[in-house]
């Protein structure tokens, strides 16, 4: 699935109201993924929270920094 730009700052926007957290945004040949400067358990649930609505989900690496969608 690729995101909107429309949805990626409804998303971003989402996070720092939230979670005063920058959620930024990678778009490239390789693919679409989001990194984060900050990472704990209840920034991860407003993330999941908020794709929920949109039945989707996200998939973290190890670290809880980086994820795809």
């Amino acid at each position: 699935m690729v995101l909107d730009y429309d949805f990626v700052i409804k998303f971003k926007n989402e996070l720092m109201n939230k979670q005063s957290v920058y959620l930024h945004f990678h778009d490239g040949c390789g693919g679409q993924y989001f990194t984060l400067e900050k990472s704990n358990d209840e920034i991860r649930k407003c993330i999941n929270d908020f794709l929920a609505g949109y039945n989707l989900k996200a998939s973290f690496a190890d670290d809880g920094l980086q994820f795809t969608v």
